[in-house]
Order: structure tokens, then sequence, then C-alpha cells
């Protein structure tokens, strides 16, 4: 389970995250922005959700973006009084706010469960990102990124390459020139990398994982692990979890393939093609149902789930 901390000066409010994810996650109370910063320096936390307007918005403004530039391994969920055309949306989205938790219409349990466990999500793809700089194309990385926030919906190829801003063919060229597989096997990456994370650090089942990934059984996960990383579920949970996963699927690959004239004659040509393709529609692209902006590739989409925002990172470069 996933250790999070709790600032909520409202008992009511207070009791009510308590009681929605207490019994998933390990979860500690703190009273002020100070307190935090103290339980932060001595645990290893993975989350926190935050009352957006503690002591005030603007201070606690300020904090969320303090908490995000130096703990951008947290997951960052803020507890506010907006509703979903509130403009305050758009700055959350540039404040590294992973989620967004309603306070005008409380959700029920399960809404903040899942609040929190896309947050979670969010972070931990960013932070799959973040160990690839330098290392991939920025392009390339956020193509991770997305698969590991996404790859649990069975997206198609197509709707990967649309979110990425590319054609199919692009995107495999892209992953192809960065010594990275194809499309539809990086999407499968993205779901081994969040079963690490379920395996490891929080601690839940072969089964648990392989149904909230939308593998049919245990045994099905289990396969797609040993033919991708060389290991079974098992020695993933013992050995780590995510970082161990990581380390399988890239430790050791190219940082970038040596390209023959011709493949970079085709790189360069797919290049210009997609330039040409941006420039003719740039003044035609309807953001995604539900997309209210942001800055820095975030994007502050309303969640399925009632009164829950979430916000999504690397979606949009």
């Amino acid at each position: 389970m996933a250790y999070l901390a709790i600032l909520q000066p409202d008992v009511r409010a207070e009791a009510r995250l308590g009681a929605a994810l207490g019994a998933t996650h390990r979860v500690s109370f703190v009273r002020s922005w100070a307190d935090l910063r103290r339980l932060l320096a001595r645990e290893t936390l993975d989350g926190c959700v935050v009352d957006a307007d503690f002591p005030n918005r603007e201070d606690a403004v300020t904090e969320m973006r303090r908490l995000s530039r130096r703990r951008s391994d947290l997951a960052l969920v803020a507890y506010a009084d907006v509703g979903e055309d509130d403009f305050e949306l758009y700055r959350f989205g540039g404040l590294g706010v992973h989620g967004v938790v309603l306070a005008r219409r409380p959700p029920w349990a399960s809404g903040i469960r899942a609040a929190i466990e896309r947050a979670l999500t969010s972070s931990r793809a960013e932070r799959v990102r973040a160990a690839l700089d330098g290392r991939y194309e920025p392009g390339a990385t956020a193509a991770v990124a997305w698969a590991v926030e996404n790859g649990d919906r069975n997206p198609r190829v197509e709707d990967f390459a649309a979110a990425q801003g590319r054609s199919t063919r692009e995107l495999t060229l892209l992953l192809r020139l960065n010594g990275l597989p194809s499309p539809g096997r990086l999407l499968t990456w993205g779901r081994l990398l969040r079963a690490g994370a379920y395996l490891g650090k929080d601690g839940r089942t072969v089964e648990e994982t392989a149904l909230r990934l939308g593998y049919s059984s245990a045994s099905a996960l289990a396969r797609a692990m040993k033919r991708e990383t060389g290991k079974t579920p098992g020695d993933v949970a013992r050995r780590g979890g995510l970082p161990f996963v990581h380390a399988r699927l890239f430790h050791g690959r190219p940082r970038r393939r040596r390209d023959s004239g011709v493949t970079r004659t085709l790189a360069v040509a797919a290049l210009a093609a997609w330039l040409v393709g941006c420039a003719a529609l740039a003044s035609n692209v309807d953001a995604p149902s539900g997309y209210l902006g942001g800055r820095a590739g975030r994007g502050v989409v309303v969640s399925p789930v009632d009164d829950v925002i979430t916000v999504l990172a690397g979606t949009r470069t």
C-alpha cells in the first residue's frame, strides 16, 4: 500500500478522507504545512492530500508549488473548493498537482480512492520519464510516460500515437530511432511497470494486480512479465517492484540507434511530413474531451468518477 499524508484542518473532511483511504493505504494526518515538511523529512511518502484553502488559497498555492518543485517524486492531490468549470483548475494544472478532489460536493469513498490512484499513477509515470531523460529524445520519453499512465485502459495503437500528436507510422519510427520497441509492445511495458509498482511498493497480489491492469488472469500477467523481463511477478515483488522492472526493461538499451543513410533519409522525410501536417492542422485542433488547460505538459481532465478531477501529466507535449 502507498504511504500518504493528509493535511486537512476540517475534522469532518479529514474523517471522510481517512475513512476512504485508510483501508487501502497507510495514512498519516498532519495539521500544518510545517508538520507536513517535518514528516517528509523523516518518512518516505508516496503522496499527500492537502487542503488547497489552508490557511488561504494564496498561501496554499505557494506551498503546493514549492512542494511540487522539491519533491517531484510525490503524488500531490489538492482538496479544493472549486467546481468543474472553475478557472482555478487551470492554475492547479500549472502547479504540478496530480489530482484534485472537489470539496463542494464531496465524492464517495470510491471517488476519493480513484483520485488517489490516478495521482499515484501520474506521479509514477513522471518518475519513469525523468529517469529516462537524456537517454532518449523528449518525445520518446513522453511516449513511455503515456504508456505507463494509460496502458491499463487498453488503448489502441492509433490512440497512443494520436495522444503524442503523431501518426502510428511516425510514432513507430520515433521509437525505433531511439532503440525502443513498437508502440504496441511499449504499451505492454507501461502495464508491466505499473504492475511492478503494485507488486512491490503497494504489496498487491498477482491476482489483484492482473485485475487492476486488465489482464484476463494472473497467469496472463505472469506470462507477459516473464516474456518481457525474464522474471516472474514473485521475483519482481521480492526485488523492489517498479525500479526492478524499469532496470530489466531499459538497462543496457542503446541511447540511440546509429542510423544508416537510408534510415536517416526516411526519418527526415517522415519528420517533414509531420511538420507540414501540424502546420495544416494547427488552426483546427480540438482539445480532448474535458480538457481544461494547464502548463508544462499537464492538463486538467475531468475524471469519469463523479466529482473528481484528475490532472494528467505528460499527455500533451
